[in-house]
């Protein structure tokens, strides 16, 4: 979880001209003097301009721990000012803290006497929800063709989903500031507060706290609710998410609700609107001239859902900008060292993915930056290491233990500790605790160590975790992994050190490997000799057993091509950095090192910032791997790995006739030639097919078997496959 939002606001100063500030409002977090210096460079890192001011927005004990941090003998907040200047110069003039006090702001000017710029707070917290409204793709325009219908029957072209404004605790009190800062006097009278929908509850709640009132927040969700209502004898208020006509704050008004005590969270407009409203997007210079419709096909909203999904699915076409920041450190680390898929673990276990991270605890790079990790963030106290079972993890923590037996002066007593060790008369006595795992997913293993170290030693004792390699399945996850390792009842955070960190998509144990699996058990089974094919029985019985066969050899590996031979790459892939000694040395990269590229490739586009290259669908809008990949990337081997490393729902070409077309002409193609370079990668077509990730509508698919079938005279494991895919769908 973020301890802050920060943002950017450009204002015209009649003084000083065109001033830019950047805003940081923090969450409820308890605060230390080192979260304000790291939070400040972090901000002013985030864009590639300094601002002229900073103001920072928070609480009464936040806003102490920054008085203090501002102490002019510290040395910490002199390095932290320098980052504010530039070639000499002082860019960033100006450092306010605004000290929220129940119903408003109390200005401070830290390290100065007088306020040299002056911004409205009121103004810096709606270019805040702007921002959000932004970032979190939270206006939805609708696609050519289509309009919006709306609750109150409305058809137009936009639709604001409030919900979608926050998506963490820092960015709701960025909401929650806003509702208070306008309108707090009347939310602390307050005895109801209605709403148009439970979307905005977390809002409005949160702006309550801040203002300390203790109203009964009442969701009235529709227009018919809305019309059984009447205004109650004692003190209220009425929020509306969003709008786009204001006919919900103007039904209100004929209700008799008072216009003073009704407020619309986000508009198109100002003018016009019974009541206030908190974040005219006229204002922040959005205009939508095409606003109304009066045809198209309708995509019907219920609160603040989508009844369907109106739109065909988006093809996303993957290219270099879906490429993860730290692929290029991957492969120069692990792109040789990746294990084979489904390799057994220590402990009998099988993953689909390992990295073999053990020569890497000698290279160069590493060893310096655990050498500077160690130098700066370990406790001075330590006093227990404890690893990882994995023999690599306990390679690195002896490592580790070396390192702090010749910096501290107690380093002897130092204990080395394997988890499968660790229990309470050990870790009793410890005063200091580096937990280690060299190569971490999601975390499972320091999530056991971290909750066991809970109930073993107090919270006060200081720990540090460190894993150098993470290959979570998504950012998200990794962040929580974080939040939970470092977040603990004192205010101050445990340590947490990594060095490469790449998502790469869906790691479970089920997976189209162990799918194929269970699809082969079934080529054992008679009834596929009778699912209206006409087909010899023999020839569909020794297809079937061939199938079964190429599946059954497959477990470490991808299918074969028709014509028996493994997958394999050839020169140039889009991927590999040129110049690369895995560009070099393509002949030598492994299917598994190649699976691991695509699969984080593919997370990287559902985690895409923009949204029209996001491979992740939203509440109307479903998306697919655009067909056009495939004959990009038309390698056997690397259709091989799109195919495996994408969710089903992102082969799902059924609710579109046009790229099913275009599906099964290129299916058609690489069936026809499968005794050629071009339909090497037939099998898994027709695996992906017959387990059920690879559809097309059912027209397209029937003619699709029907042409493959007129020709089948010989036995293939090919044929096999299209068999089982046939029982499948029927």
């Amino acid at each position: 979880m973020e301890r802050f939002y920060s943002w950017r606001d450009l204002n015209h100063c009649t003084d000083q001209g065109t001033v830019e500030a950047l805003v940081i409002c923090y969450n409820a977090c308890v605060l230390a003097i080192d979260n304000v210096y790291r939070d400040i460079e972090e901000a002013l890192k985030s864009c590639d301009n300094l601002p002229d001011c900073v103001y920072v927005i928070g609480s009464t004990s936040q806003c102490a721990v920054f008085k203090e941090a501002w102490n002019p003998d510290s040395n910490r907040r002199e390095n932290m000012l320098m980052r504010g200047m530039k070639l000499g110069l002082d860019f960033v003039k100006q450092y306010v803290f605004l000290e929220w006090q129940k119903t408003h702001f109390v200005k401070h000017v830290l390290g100065l006497t007088e306020e040299l710029y002056k911004f409205d707070p009121k103004r810096l917290l709606t270019w805040g929800v702007y921002s959000l409204l932004d970032k979190n793709n939270a206006i939805h325009q609708a696609p050519s063709g289509h309009a919006f219908k709306h609750p109150s029957g409305n058809k137009n072209k936009v639709f604001i989903q409030a919900r979608e404004i926050a998506s963490d605790e820092a960015e709701l009190f960025v909401v929650g500031y806003t509702i208070a800062l306008e309108h707090g006097a009347k939310l602390r009278e307050a005895k109801k507060v209605f709403i148009d929908t439970m979307g905005i509850y977390a809002y409005v709640m949160n702006a309550l706290d801040l203002c300390g009132g203790h109203a009964e927040i009442l969701s009235f969700h529709s227009y018919d609710e809305l019309e059984k209502l009447n205004p109650p004898s004692t003190p209220y208020f009425c929020i509306v998410s969003a709008s786009t006509s204001g006919r919900m704050a103007r039904v209100m008004k004929e209700r008799r609700f008072e216009e003073d005590r009704i407020v619309t969270m986000v508009d198109v407009k100002s003018a016009g609107r019974c009541g206030d409203v908190m974040v005219p997007l006229d204002a922040m210079g959005v205009h939508f001239p095409d606003l109304a419709v009066s045809e198209g096909t309708l995509i019907e909203i219920i609160g603040e859902n989508f009844t369907s999904k109106a739109k065909p699915p988006r093809p996303v076409v993957i290219g270099e900008p879906h490429a993860p920041d730290a692929l290029n450190a991957i492969h120069k680390y692990f792109g040789f060292s990746v294990q084979p898929f489904n390799s057994t673990m220590e402990g009998g276990r099988t993953k689909l993915l390992q990295l073999n991270a053990l020569p890497i605890l000698e290279h160069d790079d590493f060893v310096k930056w655990l050498d500077a990790e160690i130098n700066w963030s370990f406790p001075l106290t330590v006093s227990h290491v404890i690893h990882a079972n994995d023999e690599t993890s306990r390679h690195l923590a002896e490592a580790i233990l070396g390192r702090l037996q010749s910096k501290l002066a107690k380093g002897g007593a130092i204990r080395l500790i394997p988890y499968r060790d660790l229990d309470k008369p050990i870790c009793e006595d410890a005063t200091g605790v580096v937990v280690i795992s060299a190569v971490s997913r999601d975390g499972g293993i320091l999530r056991e160590i971290s909750r066991d170290l809970r109930s073993y030693i107090d919270a006060p004792v200081p720990r540090h975790f460190i894993t150098p390699i993470g290959i979570p399945q998504t950012s998200a996850s990794w962040k929580q992994l974080e939040i939970f390792l470092t977040k603990n009842p004192t205010p101050r955070s445990y340590g947490f050190s990594n060095w490469i960190q790449m998502p790469i998509g869906d790691d479970s144990e089920q997976n189209v490997w162990t799918r194929l699996a269970e699809l082969a058990s079934l080529a054992q089974g008679p009834e596929l000799n009778d699912i209206g094919l006409n087909i010899e029985a023999s020839v569909v019985a020794e297809s079937l057993e061939l199938a079964a066969n190429e599946i059954g050899e497959a477990h470490n590996s991808f299918l074969k091509s028709p014509r028996g031979k493994p997958l394999t790459l050839s020169e140039g892939y889009l991927f590999f950095a040129k110049d690369s000694e895995i560009a070099k040395r393509y002949a030598d990269v492994s299917q598994s090192a190649l699976y691991l590229t695509t699969s984080a490739v593919l997370q990287s586009a559902r985690e895409h910032k923009d949204h029209t290259r996001r491979l992740c669908p939203t509440g109307y809008e479903s998306v697919v791997l655009g067909p056009e990949c495939f004959m990009r990337f038309n390698d056997a081997v690397l259709q091989a790995c799109l195919l495996r490393a994408s969710l089903p729902s992102e082969l799902d070409y059924s609710a579109s006739p046009e790229l099913s077309k275009l599906m099964r002409e290129l299916l058609s193609k690489i069936f026809t030639r499968r005794d050629k370079d071009f339909g090497d990668s037939a099998l898994e077509f027709a695996a992906s097919i017959a387990v059920g990730y690879l559809r097309l509508t059912r027209s397209d698919m029937n003619a699709l078997f029907d042409e493959c079938f007129k020709k089948a005279t010989e036995p293939s494991a090919l044929l096999g496959l299209l068999i089982l895919a046939k029982h499948k769908q029927i």
